[in-house]
């Protein structure tokens, strides 16, 4: 009796002991050959798979797994889940089944664009790991342009003031105006300035800053910036006129020199500015000789568009400096003085020919080579180089040519008033020169 009790335990011990089963929307059992094996399966429907999404988005339906034994639900069991790559993410990393043997958790795609996975994992079950896919497409880039309406740009205003419209751009999202986002803005030029230097889009997509113009005149440029968009950064550009005139300055034509009753070879020049120096046309200035032999015409003009009035000096009858003033009243700086020399007209002159140039010996003038000699003077050209070379009169009135050659010296006497051009006998108007006779 001892015995037949003790193997009946034995039985009782063994059916006891229950079979596990683990499976989703079915059902697993031992086919009546040993213990039941967990299943683990994506859920019957909405179980997450196949979802597209934007790179670093959380998709819109949860990951869903159901865990059965023997077809039966189970809850309780602690699901692990995973997301490899870049960026991605599980929330939360292991989630309990519910009541139905449902695990669920929120997967968040990594950077990488096209197919993307993650994992559930419940260790011993059968079908672990389940493997779950996603597409994830490239994210939108905002765009940066001019606002379509009203930009600000191509204004005109005066130098260091602010243009009268504000600078504005639009910032879209796949077409659709974007809000809050920070654009940058820079004005490019001295003195030139934007404020803000930063603001952010508003419901419309629209940002806007106040330019105030640099110190240069003419065309200026500012820029918006917004980082990661197309279209950045996005430049306007306005134009700059110059200011009220405050000053006047010599421009060019100081120091010249002329034989008696010549023309000065250069105009005078002045240049009326602004408070920076940018040039301010149609400012009245009156020229006048205050010493010496000489004339200028026009006595009065304006300047140009660049800020520049000019008049010619004309040498008189009399040898000696000559002190030449230019006037505008309430500028400062006015009145500027010239000064000019009227010199007695040479009897001699001296042209060097090198290669390959005529210069004249006494004002260094070269191609052509101008000078002034009196009736009967003479001019003598000095061979310097080591190519052949000839003075050949050209034009009329003429005078006698010399030979070819390479080294020595050719004089001619003028005894008629006039001007005379020459060149050379060998390289033609390569080489140029003039002789006004006076």
């Amino acid at each position: 009796m001892v015995g037949k009790s003790a193997r009946l335990f034995l039985s009782v011990a063994v059916a006891a002991v229950p079979a596990v089963g683990l499976s989703c929307g079915g059902s697993s059992s031992d086919g009546g050959t040993g213990p039941a094996t967990p299943v683990i399966a994506m859920t019957a429907a909405t179980s997450g798979d196949g979802q597209v999404a934007q790179i670093g988005a959380a998709l819109p339906n949860p990951l869903r797994v159901v865990v059965t034994l023997s077809g039966a639900a189970q809850p309780g069991k602690t699901v692990t889940w995973a997301a490899p790559g870049t960026g991605a993410s599980t929330s939360p990393l292991t989630s309990i089944t519910d009541a139905s043997g449902v695990a669920t958790t929120t997967w968040t795609l990594g950077t990488a664009v096209g197919t993307q996975n993650a994992t559930a994992t419940l260790a011993g079950a059968t079908g672990s790991p389940i493997t779950f896919s996603a597409t994830a497409s490239a994210a939108p880039v905002p765009q940066l342009q001019k606002a379509t309406t009203s930009s600000g740009d191509a204004q005109t205003a005066t130098v260091a003031t602010a243009v009268a419209n504000p600078l504005r751009v639009l910032v879209t999202l796949s077409s659709a105006p974007q809000a809050g986002d920070t654009v940058t803005w820079a004005a490019i030029g001295t003195g030139s300035s934007v404020v803000p230097l930063k603001s952010v889009t508003d419901a419309s997509g629209i940002a806007t800053t106040t330019w105030t113009l640099g110190q240069l005149a003419g065309t200026q440029h500012a820029t918006a910036s917004l980082a990661g968009a197309t279209g950045s950064p996005v430049t306007f550009s306005a134009t700059g006129t110059s200011g009220a005139a405050t000053q006047l300055a010599l421009s060019s034509g100081n120091n010249q020199v002329a034989s008696l009753s010549a023309a000065f070879t250069a105009p005078l020049m002045v240049k009326a500015g602004d408070q920076f120096g940018n040039g301010v046309a149609g400012v009245g200035v009156t020229w006048l000789v205050t010493s010496g032999s000489a004339s200028v015409l026009p006595a009065g003009s304006n300047t140009d568009a660049t800020g520049v009035a000019q008049t010619a000096l004309t040498a008189g009858g009399t040898a000696g400096p000559v002190t030449i003033t230019a006037t505008s009243a309430g500028l400062t700086g006015s009145p500027v003085q010239f000064s000019a020399s009227v010199t007695t007209v040479p009897a001699t002159v001296a042209v060097n020919i090198g290669d390959f140039f005529f210069k004249s010996v006494a004002n260094n003038t070269q191609n052509p080579a101008v000078d002034t000699i009196a009736v009967n003077g003479t001019v003598t050209w000095t061979w310097i180089g080591a190519a052949s070379h000839g003075v050949e009169s050209t034009g009329s009135p003429s005078f006698t040519n010399s030979t070819i050659k390479t080294t020595g010296t050719y004089a001619f006497t003028f005894t008629t008033a006039g001007t005379y051009t020459y060149d050379c006998l060998v390289h033609g108007s390569a080489m140029t020169g003039r002789i006004v006779v006076k």
